[in-house]
């Protein structure tokens, strides 16, 4: 019976190109914009290194204080001593990182005043290696005993490494930052300038003195210092918020004159929204649907109509004995393939577009400032549990689209198919 839908499948295609090709098409446009728009979440917002704790990470933004009486005197930037105020001693947190904000983070690098070229300078602390993941080629993370010191020491990337010194061996060789003397003690293998929380070329020993701004003005709320703070296994981003919100409450009710104020972000709201108010998994899943359901209404109607040119068809085969069932079966196994060669184009064609197109729509101001084409980890193509999902899906809600069409047309009387009323 398979066979025989098949060939007339085949008929039906050549007796309807055009029909069986917007069919397709709709199809293959549907899955492919709704790839790519999880796609580009995804790689966004799901686990992976360098960035292993998206999921239970929130980030700091840079704070924001002024006078509490009129508002006047604002300004924006944490100190770390507000930082360390805030979240020291959290007890849903696993980690706090303390690190300075490399905004789009251009520093000069090199080995001589007369061999340097603008990068990517980070400087953090020891526990920023622990909430991130690289892979160490050479050296290791910054130990507790160097952050407390603060040595002019710095990690840079393989890429860096080859550039200025033709090699990655090179732990304990000097390389300027800021026309400043640091001694290598680590290299990591460079990551994709996706990872805009991870990415940069190199990363120093942060000055937590230095990210105080002076402790006589603004009572010492401001500074350059942002936060990365890892939820404990167990415990909920809700949870670490709450807990947050009410250290910032208790430091404004220690202040004389001024308020401060800090939001902070998951990875998503980080990347895509600003606000607390906005949830994008709920804003995903709502254009997700939009992207499936209004084509299949489309296409709902289009069947609807093919159904009406083959009612004297239908009405011949019903005469011969064809039951309901034959038919309604026949029709939805002819849409179930049309279906399967819309969903394999259109796979083929949501990888494609994010490759092409990679930039445009994943790239941020840090792809920008690298001014280089950024590479994507093989492992975010290969996930056919997400292909899979987004197929099926797509196979049920334009079944479902097909299910009207075809019942009324297979329930219609013999004589009325036959006249094609």
């Amino acid at each position: 019976m398979i066979q025989q839908y098949s060939k007339q499948a085949g008929q039906l295609w050549k007796a309807n190109p055009l029909f069986s090709i917007i069919a397709v098409l709709a199809t293959a446009l549907t899955i492919t914009f709704v790839m790519v728009l999880y796609m580009v979440y995804a790689f966004r917002t799901t686990d992976m290194n360098p960035e292993i704790n998206r999921s239970r990470t929130l980030y700091s933004g840079r704070g924001y204080s002024y006078m509490s009486k009129d508002r006047s005197q604002s300004n924006t930037g944490m100190s770390y001593t507000v930082a360390k105020n805030i979240f020291g001693g959290l007890q849903h947190a696993e980690t706090v990182s303390y690190l300075v904000n490399k905004g789009e983070g251009a520093g000069f690098v090199g080995t001589s005043r007369a061999n340097f070229e603008k990068k990517i300078v980070s400087p953090v602390d020891d526990n920023y290696f622990r909430i991130f993941s690289f892979n160490f080629i050479a050296g290791g993370p910054f130990t507790p005993e160097q952050a407390d010191a603060v040595r002019r020491e710095a990690i840079i990337t393989d890429k860096v490494a080859m550039q200025f010194f033709n090699t990655t061996n090179v732990i304990g060789k000097n390389i300027m930052i800021m026309f400043t003397d640091y001694k290598i003690t680590g290299v990591v293998q460079s990551v994709s300038s996706l990872f805009n929380k991870a990415y940069s070329d190199v990363w120093t020993v942060a000055d937590k003195n230095a990210m105080n701004w002076g402790p006589d003005y603004s009572e010492g709320l401001l500074g350059n210092c942002l936060v990365a703070v890892t939820a404990k296994k167990g415990s909920s981003l809700k949870a670490l918020q709450k807990e947050i919100d009410e250290n910032i409450t208790a430091l404004n009710n220690n202040l004389r004159e001024f308020t401060f104020e800090q939001t902070m972000h998951t990875q998503a709201q980080a990347n895509f929204f600003e606000g607390d108010r906005i949830n994008p998994i709920q804003i995903f899943i709502i254009l997700i649907l939009i992207l499936l359901i209004v084509p299949a209404i489309n296409m709902s109607g289009l069947l609807s109509t093919q159904m009406k040119k083959r009612s004297s068809e239908i009405g011949i085969r019903k005469s011969y004995g064809a039951s309901n069932v034959q038919i309604g079966g026949q029709l939805l196994f002819e849409n179930l393939l049309l279906t399967l060669a819309g969903g394999i184009i259109g796979l083929l064609l949501s990888i494609i577009t994010v490759l092409l197109f990679k930039n445009t729509l994943l790239g941020d101001i840090m792809t920008v400032n690298v001014m280089e084409s950024f590479r994507l980890p093989l492992t975010a193509f290969f996930k056919p549990l997400l292909f899979v999902s987004a197929f099926v899906f797509s196979l049920f809600i334009n079944l479902l689209s097909a299910v009207i069409p075809v019942w009324n047309v297979s329930r219609t009387a013999i004589i009325e198919t036959i006249k094609g009323e």
